[in-house]
């Protein structure tokens, strides 16, 4: 009944039951009008994912009506459509994912910027003239393990190297920075950009807030375009590969 009504409709107009008094002040809209968003009729308008989110793309310009809908679903012209409206959607959204992807680069480039560690510190005289000592005397140590170990000293060698290690933790105090605890405790909380929806989220967070997030609309939103996305290639890729197959069994037919 819906198909036979939806074909009387492309056929004779949704307004052929009105008086023609109704008719004066109608004007009919059909699922194919310029005015109709292809996106709603044929799976979904990327302007309704992200409502009062920072990816808010505005109110949609066309039409969203789920009567036009109804009428497109049960259209005889149907499946010759939705190749179009769906190429057409998938045009617009991979220029969504591109912009936002390259927005995530830019802002992974930033936070790494923001988390590599100061230039250590100036060393006062007195330390400076202490981390000259060690170095010599590390310097020194070095030189001897690789003689010791050449001449096949091994245990020399070995207890040699514990001095040097004793050493470098001397050298490693020395020029400790003061702020290496502060540093430690800002890589534990540090910031991170979702690669699926680019928003900013904290590392090792709770479990509380990093499921809002996944529930939320901006990253769900994203969620649906990038699996649309990814079924329309791999339906293309399908088909070429079945237009391969078919073109190689010719050609052995030949």
């Amino acid at each position: 009944m819906d198909a036979q009504r939806a074909l009387l409709d492309e056929l004779m107009g949704a307004a052929r039951n009105l008086t023609d008094e109704e008719r004066r002040g109608f004007k009919e809209i059909k699922w194919d009008d310029r005015e109709v968003c292809a996106f709603y009729m044929v799976r979904f308008c990327p302007h309704d994912l992200f409502v009062n989110t920072k990816s808010d793309l505005g109110a949609c310009s066309r039409i969203h009506d789920p009567k036009l809908k109804e009428s497109f679903e049960n259209s005889p012209r149907h499946d010759s459509y939705v190749p179009k409206f769906e190429a057409e959607l998938v045009q617009f959204c991979e220029k969504l994912v591109n912009d936002l992807d390259r927005k995530v680069r830019r802002g992974q480039e930033r936070l790494a910027q923001e988390l590599e560690p100061p230039p250590p510190p100036s060393l006062s005289g007195e330390k400076a003239e202490q981390l000259a000592v060690l170095e010599e005397k590390i310097k020194n140590l070095l030189e001897q393990v690789e003689a010791l170990g050449e001449e096949g000293k091994v245990d020399e060698a070995e207890a040699l190297m514990r001095k040097v290690e004793g050493l470098n933790t001397e050298k490693a105090v020395l020029i400790q920075r003061p702020n290496d605890k502060v540093l430690a405790m800002v890589q534990e909380k540090k910031m991170a950009l979702c690669d699926v929806c680019g928003s900013f989220l904290v590392s090792n967070d709770a479990v509380e807030r990093t499921q809002s997030h996944v529930t939320g609309k901006q990253h769900v939103g994203y969620g649906l375009v990038r699996d649309f996305l990814a079924e329309q290639k791999a339906a293309k890729d399908k088909g070429r590969e079945e237009e391969r197959l078919v073109r190689g069994k010719e050609a052995d037919d030949k």
